[in-house]
């Protein structure tokens, strides 16, 4: 179970309420709404959002970002009475919203802020339920739903929730393996445009493995980058990941893909791969084990 000093909380409206209180804490930012305007308007938001039968909760907190928005977003997975463990790195995914998505979260933001105290309380087993930090104005308030509905702050929590993704394990798990293989991806464009040791030493984890079908393997970053100091210059590796899949914890996973060896004189081998990769502590992917299969 999550284990953080719970922070300060919204400065008007209700404290969090006890199922939310180790999440938001996990956030360790708080809502900062009074950073950024738009036409004068200060404007943040965060939602903390926990199905009642477990499976994937969130805290996505938008932030404004010159005239788009931050959004960012931590993933846990267990149950409201187990308790939530984070899923994947310490660090949070983030991304950029658009100037239409910001618009969108700032004007329901406005309208849950006015009503904060409207909708239903009622408990629904196989629904989720929020708690919401909203900043406008200037002002900053904060409430709950046990259900989320479809008054104004339900609606804010829907749309934020829509935005982030993740929404359950299929969500969860389809984004990490997309994740991972567009890592393998760029991967693979950097060794095309910058060089294949360059690449291996750049994606490599610290204790990183390169296994060949001959030789000893090739154990740590210094090893690697030994083992293609000697790449014949004019070669290329070029390879695409076919597919990938990430643990249940989200700090380890896997792609396979089709690679071709372009030897100087222009002659093709093809080949595959398989690489195992691991989370590093800034939450970037890296490959523990990389190997080609003749």
């Amino acid at each position: 179970m999550l284990a953080f000093a719970t922070p300060a909380y919204a400065q008007t409206g209700r404290a969090a309420p006890t199922w939310a209180r180790d999440l938001v804490a996990a956030d360790i930012a708080e809502t900062t709404g009074g950073r950024g305007t738009l036409g004068g308007l200060a404007f943040g938001v965060r939602a903390t959002i926990a199905p009642n039968d477990g499976g994937v909760a969130r805290v996505i907190r938008v932030e404004p970002e010159g005239e788009a928005a931050k959004l960012v977003l931590r993933r846990f997975t267990g149950h409201p009475r187990t308790g939530w463990w984070l899923w994947g790195p310490d660090t949070p995914t983030v991304r950029t919203l658009n100037a239409a998505q910001r618009a969108r979260i700032e004007v329901l933001a406005q309208a849950a802020a006015s009503g904060v105290g409207e909708g239903s309380e009622a408990s629904c087993p196989t629904g989720s339920q929020a708690y919401v930090e909203i900043a406008v104005g200037g002002r900053t308030t904060s409430t709950s739903r046990s259900c989320i509905g479809n008054d104004a702050v339900g609606q804010l929590a829907q749309a934020l929730s829509e935005i982030a993704g993740s929404r359950n394990e299929g969500e969860l798990f389809a984004a990490a393996a997309q994740e991972l293989m567009d890592v393998d991806r760029a991967f693979a464009a950097a060794a095309d445009s910058e060089g294949v040791p360059a690449a291996f030493a750049q994606f490599a984890a610290r204790d990183g493995m390169i296994v060949e079908s001959t030789g000893a393997p090739a154990r740590g970053r210094t090893a690697i980058a030994s083992r293609f100091a000697r790449w014949p210059s004019g070669a290329k590796l070029l390879w695409s990941p076919e597919m990938g899949k990430v643990s249940n914890r989200g700090d380890m996973g896997w792609t396979w893909g089709n690679s071709t060896y372009v030897a100087a004189d222009g002659s093709r081998t093809p080949g595959r791969y398989i690489s195992v990769w691991t989370r590093d502590f800034d939450g970037s992917w890296k490959y523990a084990f990389d190997a080609a299969i003749q």
